[in-house]
């Protein structure tokens, strides 16, 4: 097993990269580092790898991004890792497959929206809190919303409710709901399947499916950012943050 920053990668024979988010003690708040983590985990995976799993540990999978940081060098560089995470997802020549054992919000879903398959416990649920918190999912919007109709985008970000594995895959957020004691079988027999596959067919056959994505996150990537930091700083935004935080 190989750690980078707060992440831990590990490789089977098959060429299997396991991509392990490792900062429990937050959820997996998405911080500089754990983005920067998993840049340099996809970018291994891309160069010596056939398939790589995201996965995590600890009760969450992913939190969204760390509502503790309130310095805006440092939000700026967590959304502009973000953005490149979603990218590095879209553009690499190997399937990624979220393994989501979790809770999961905000941010967090735009790892599982950019990911070509996602393999999720059906007791753990989905949601898009930011308008509760004055923002808006405005960098991960490149990936989530060609997952979703725009009715069921609307649903989902305006209440801010949470829905159901089942329901989520339905809303073609994810791609299985499964028990959780068969998360990991599912996401074995669909690496297995994928693995049957030759590689410039795996990587040609993503470069289609994720060109018109990938294009779009790269072109609004500055303006995503900029939107989103602007409402991160807003005194609404941090005042609802702020009652959030005392609940």
């Amino acid at each position: 097993m190989k750690e980078v920053g707060l992440i831990a990668v590990t490789r089977s024979a098959e060429g299997v990269v396991t991509v392990t988010l490792s900062s429990p003690r937050n959820r997996n708040a998405l911080t500089p580092e754990l983005l920067g983590g998993i840049r340099a985990g996809l970018a291994d995976a891309a160069r010596t790898g056939r398939l790589v799993v995201l996965a995590a540990e600890g009760p969450a999978f992913c939190a969204g991004l760390d509502l503790t940081e309130r310095d805006p060098g440092r939000l700026r560089r967590a959304l502009e890792e973000l953005v490149g995470v979603q990218a590095d997802i879209l553009a690499s020549p190997v399937p990624v497959i979220a393994r989501v054992h979790g809770v999961v919000r905000a941010g967090g879903l735009g790892l599982v929206a950019a990911a070509d398959f996602a393999v999720a416990a059906d007791h753990i649920d989905f949601a898009f809190p930011e308008a509760r918190l004055g923002v808006a999912p405005v960098v991960i919007s490149a990936t989530v919303l060609r997952r979703l109709t725009s009715r069921d985008a609307a649903t989902l970000f305006l209440t801010g409710d949470a829905v159901t594995a089942a329901r989520a895959v339905e809303l073609g957020l994810i791609t299985h709901a499964v028990p959780a004691e068969e998360l990991d079988h599912t996401v074995a027999g669909l690496a297995e399947s994928l693995l049957r596959n030759d590689p410039q067919g795996l990587r040609e056959s993503k470069a289609v499916l994720n060109a018109s994505a990938l294009a779009a996150l790269e072109r609004d990537a500055a303006k995503l950012v900029d939107t989103s930091l602007r409402l991160f700083e807003s005194p609404e935004a941090r005042a609802a943050i702020d009652r959030a935080r005392r609940r």
